[in-house]
């Protein structure tokens, strides 16, 4: 009651409260986007928007500008840098445009990151007004362009500030920290291809580095959906995480709707032999989630949310670090039957001669499955499952570290000279050539090491990985690999001889599959079979080594043959990849001996080198490693084995159906 009487007092005797005092000088930035490009060379070009919004206006150049950007219209997310023009007035504390302001304003971008020289990151505003060009990488999402009166970031390296200095503004004497924001600018949402498609010819993420989320929880929105061609049956569906395998440090995630992406859509890619169907073999939607330790909480076969980490290269593998995630469905909380509802959605891909660089004419750089740099078949499966056919297992295993400091050379190709050598130029003096050479024969098994598949023994201590030899290219009804038909001779064989209608290269091994008996002689040019040559049985496979002087075949049709017939004949180029089954299967031990004293183990060795193995894993890239690619099988249910002659399969592994 007492408050009330002192309150009516008051008004009665006229006080009034006075207006507080708005502050002076620039309160806040008017930001208003002009337009955003791409630098291309000497000219920009026009960002693109995403495939939904191009098909809405039957074609990306009908689009209008004014719905560019848009939540309806999101740009895309672009691998490069782009360049944002932008129109800017300062503001004073009533809201009114402040004509005294005169001095340098800086660029933020949130979230992205700025990029080019410093140039790109101020712009001088006079009597209030300015326009300036900011340079952002990594953006996406929901993205605002902040204009500030403060110093524009710097960037430094090693220990120092990195550009022209000179770029930057002379500083005024005080600054405001005054700040304006545009409205958001809607680009695609990350998707797992999204940061792994190469841009450029690089095989590098261009997000290495960024922090992304991928994925949307249900609290957060609609579902983030797929951007596909109108063709593509993926388009428009929401995308769907999917851990397809764990790892004592982390765990695999694909994208099962990703979309496809086009070979000829990549920039600077090698295509020896194209994909039927033109696609790439994967869609570059699995990558490998860094954890530091198991993953507790998750299963294969789990779906996600959201899935959030730091983007990285490691060993060119591109991975997410420092992770965290949300699960959408634990499959291990149904009956066991469903446990691979979503796995049995996304088989394997069988990694082929196609999909390891073969063209039409071997290569040198065959020896080693994927090693030609700008072919990106490999690249679209990086940390996909895939399965490798009728492996064989290495015999050998072999140390060529010399001087003992746990370190071995490097080996590249030389396609000009068609041999394998130093990666940094030719050294007389060398004084890792011996190890070099060493290293180059037993991985390729040629040299002191021919004919056999050998492993490295310093390699498979620190990395437990080792080289397997991949099925050989040659016609499917003999189990061998037809993925690169340009390789197969198919000749005729008649009652008088026929020869190949191309010459072998030199020193070959080759395969030879008839569905007649044939009689079979290699030689020079002209080499002529006789009914007294090699006897190849119908359909049974028969290898054979050319010599340094064979470089061809002449095929006769047995007296026994019913008819004329059909011989394939195929170089076969012992091509090697990688093999980590330490975590998988550790009861497998590929170093052995079958001279081994103790019986048992002398038996198992000898069951290992006699069989073949159909092997499904994850696929990690391996930049420095010769091969450069390694297949990781989750369990000893990823393997399975053909008994060479009247043997088993090793234990624990059990035969393929």
């Amino acid at each position: 009651m007492k408050r009330l009487l002192l309150l009516s007092a008051l008004v009665a005797t006229g006080c009034v409260t006075k207006d507080s005092v708005q502050p002076s000088g620039v309160s806040s930035f008017r930001v208003t986007v002009k337009g955003i490009t791409t630098p291309s060379g000497t000219k920009n070009i026009v960002l693109p928007v995403v495939s939904s919004c191009s098909a809405r206006f039957n074609g990306e150049d009908k689009v209008p500008n004014e719905v560019r950007g848009t939540a309806d219209c999101a740009y895309v997310m672009p691998s490069t840098p782009v360049d944002i023009a932008l129109g800017i007035v300062a503001m004073d504390g009533s809201g009114q445009p402040l004509t005294t302001f005169n001095g340098p304003v800086s660029f933020r971008v949130v979230p992205g990151d700025l990029s080019g020289d410093y140039t790109t990151r101020w712009t001088q505003l006079t009597n209030g007004e300015g326009t300036g060009s900011v340079r952002a990488s990594h953006v996406y999402g929901e993205v605002r362009v902040w204009v500030q009166d403060e110093p524009p970031e710097v960037k430094y390296w090693d220990g120092g500030i990195e550009g022209d200095v000179s770029q930057l503004p002379k500083e005024p004497e005080k600054r405001t920290y005054a700040t304006g924001l545009s409205v958001p600018i809607q680009f695609q949402e990350p998707t797992i291809a999204a940061v792994q498609i190469p841009q450029g010819g690089e095989q590098e993420s261009a997000f290495q580095g960024s922090f992304l989320r991928i994925g949307r929880n249900p609290e957060a929105g609609p579902a983030l959906t797929q951007n596909c061609d109108a063709s593509d049956p993926n388009n428009g569906k929401p995308v769907t995480l999917l851990v397809t395998g764990l790892d004592p440090s982390g765990f695999f995630v694909t994208d099962m709707t990703a979309c496809r992406v086009k070979e000829n859509s990549i920039a600077s890619n090698t295509v020896p032999t194209p994909e039927p169907d033109g696609f790439t073999p994967g869609r570059f939607n699995s990558m490998f989630v860094y954890n530091y330790s198991f993953p507790e909480g998750l299963d294969q076969g789990d779906l996600l949310w959201t899935l959030s980490g730091s983007v990285q290269e490691f060993t060119s593998t591109t991975q997410l670090t420092f992770p965290a995630w949300s699960i959408r469905e634990k499959v291990r909380l149904l009956p066991q039957a469903e446990w691979n509802k979503y796995l049995s959605q996304v088989p394997p891909t069988v990694i082929s001669g196609r999909l390891c660089g073969f063209g039409a004419s071997p290569s040198v750089n065959d020896a080693l499955c994927g090693y030609v740099y700008k072919s990106f078949k490999m690249e679209s499966l990086e940390s996909s499952l895939v399965k490798l056919p009728r492996v064989k297992f290495p015999t050998k295993f072999v140390s060529c570290d010399g001087n003992g400091n746990n370190t071995l050379p490097r080996f590249c190709s030389n396609t000009g000279t068609g041999t394998w050598t130093t990666c940094f130029g030719d050294n007389p003096a060398d004084p890792d050539g011996a190890e070099r050479q060493c290293l180059i024969d037993c991985t390729l098994g040629v040299g002191q090491y021919a004919n056999t598949v050998c492993t490295e023994k310093s390699n498979y201590d620190g990395f437990s990985q080792f080289v397997v030899e991949m099925n050989p290219s040659g016609p499917a009804a003999a189990g061998l690999d037809d993925s690169v038909p340009g390789r197969i001779q198919k000749i005729a064989v008649k009652a008088t001889p026929t020869s190949l209608t191309r010459s072998l290269d030199p020193d070959t091994h080759v395969t030879v599959w008839c569905d007649q008996p044939t009689r079979v002689r290699f030689g020079g040019d002209t080499v002529t079979a006789s009914a007294t040559d090699t006897l190849v049985a119908p359909n049974t496979l028969f290898k054979y080594k050319l010599g340094s002087e064979e470089t061809m075949a002449s095929l006769l049709r047995d007296a026994t043959a019913t008819a004329d017939g059909m011989c394939q004949v195929t170089p076969n180029m012992r091509s090697r990849i990688l093999l980590i089954t330490k975590d998988a299967v550790p009861e497998l031990v590929p170093n052995c001996s079958e001279t081994d004293p103790n019986p048992d183990r002398a038996q198992q060795c000898a069951y290992l080198h006699a069989a073949s193995f159909d092997v499904v894993g994850h696929l990690r890239h391996i930049g420095a490693a010769r091969p450069r690619w390694a297949v990781i099988p989750r369990d000893q249910d990823d393997m399975c084995c053909y008994p060479g002659p009247n043997m088993q399969c090793p234990r624990p592994i059990k035969p393929c159906p």
